[in-house]
């Protein structure tokens, strides 16, 4: 995969200029203004385009996307837009050359979501799903202490994140594709993504082996949306391990926690609300260490005295409890953002690679195939799921 020049900003399209490029993307960019250039935004509604080109100084704006991807001056396009098109804006990106990166979910198919992967290796570019719950600190040193064995072997991980329409959809959104499944597929999607992917990722990156689960509307009026509004899903990983996840849009206060259980210890993670129940970003009990010079840095840097501060260095064992870590506040999106510039520089893939992208949407749409059956539904998925009321894009048939 060519690499570019480093330290050479990295000349970007947007694609869709709606309510998280304004909220979340402007920002990014602007925090790696020495690393990242918008050149041109594109969007259906002009005025929507020509805003954000002005807010990062861009040369130009367009209504048609496929006259964005003409432009030379473009090594990489931000793709926000509607899940419905995504499939086929990243192939079109990818076949003129540009690197990608797609806001979650990457797709609303699996064909659709392997169709993309495809497409940007044939093209030699690099895609990225954009799931910005890895990227927050906390998220970020779980991860490094499940890898240091912290916790031990972790056997069992649970995340949730329930968050009414109202929320999001209501008071921020630009549009209401989200409550259309002939553009989003299903609301699960929106949340799912997210917390399939970032259970995933706590656990070591493990692979699904099958998984069971419901979606359904049971709250909604459906004169505001006949999509879904809970999803619960079991998986079972190829170790033997075991994961849940559960997804809501009926909660009126934003809760979500993402829990790891393993051999040795447990780590809870908070990123998108704090309640009275979760008061710290990231909270680790662990029973590996002996002793208080054994234990990893950041947890040293963070166990504060309760009783008395000498008392963790005159005990011949360390005593159990947890620690709360509370790292800065950093904006997600622009540490997602600088990983990308420094992929594209290096010549490697993200961490959140179009593969780990199609993998969570094949978490996701088992749940529709498992409510079909009542039963487990193995993976890799074996044919094309597609979610009820949706319509999917027919990618190129190279790309299938």
């Amino acid at each position: 995969m060519e690499k570019k020049e480093k330290n050479r900003k990295v000349h970007f399209g947007i694609v869709g200029c709606g309510s998280i490029v304004e909220l979340a993307h402007v920002r990014s960019f602007k925090d790696n203004a020495d690393k990242a250039e918008v050149v041109a935004t594109c969007d259906v509604k002009e005025d929507w385009a020509k805003k954000v080109a002005n807010e990062l100084n861009a040369k130009a704006w367009y209504t048609d996307y496929q006259d964005l991807l003409k432009r030379d001056d473009i090594d990489a396009v931000l793709i926000a837009t509607p899940h419905n098109v995504h499939c086929e804006q990243v192939i079109a990106s990818a076949e003129a050359g540009k690197h990608v990166y797609v806001e979650k979910p990457m797709a609303c198919t699996n064909v659709e979501a392997w169709a993309m992967v495809k497409a940007c290796k044939k093209a030699k570019v690099q895609l990225l799903v954009g799931c910005n719950q890895r990227f927050w600190l906390q998220s970020e040193i779980a991860r490094q202490l499940v890898d240091e064995g912290a916790i031990g072997e972790p056997k069992h991980g649970r995340t949730s994140l329930h968050e009414h329409w109202s929320m999001y959809q209501d008071r921020i959104a630009y549009t209401d594709y989200r409550r259309k499944l002939k553009e989003a597929g299903a609301s699960i999607f929106d949340l799912g993504a997210h917390r399939v992917d970032l259970l995933r990722y706590l656990m070591g990156d493990k692979e699904a082996k099958r998984v069971v689960g419901i979606c359904k509307r049971i709250a909604t009026p459906v004169e505001y949306s006949n999509a879904d509004d809970i999803g619960i899903i079991i998986i079972e990983f190829t170790d033997n391990t075991y994961g849940s996840v559960s997804l809501n849009r009926i909660s009126r206060a934003v809760s979500n926690i993402t829990e790891v259980y393993g051999t040795e210890g447990t780590i809870f993670v908070s990123s998108e609300a704090f309640n009275p129940f979760q008061s710290a970003p990231i909270a680790i009990f662990t029973e590996k260490y002996k002793k208080f010079e054994d234990l990893p840095d950041v947890i040293q840097k963070y166990r504060y005295p309760q009783f008395y501060f000498m008392d963790d260095f005159i005990t011949d064992v360390l005593p159990k409890r947890w620690v709360a870590i509370y790292p800065p506040w950093e904006w997600s999106y622009s540490r997602m953002m600088a990983h990308f510039i420094d992929c594209l520089w290096r010549g490697e893939n993200p961490r959140v690679s179009g593969e780990e992208g199609a993998k969570a949407i094949e978490i996701l749409l088992a749940i529709f195939k498992s409510m079909e059956t009542n039963q487990w539904i193995d993976l890799p998925l074996k044919e094309e799921v597609v979610p009820p009321g949706y319509k999917p894009y027919r990618p190129p048939a190279e790309y299938l």
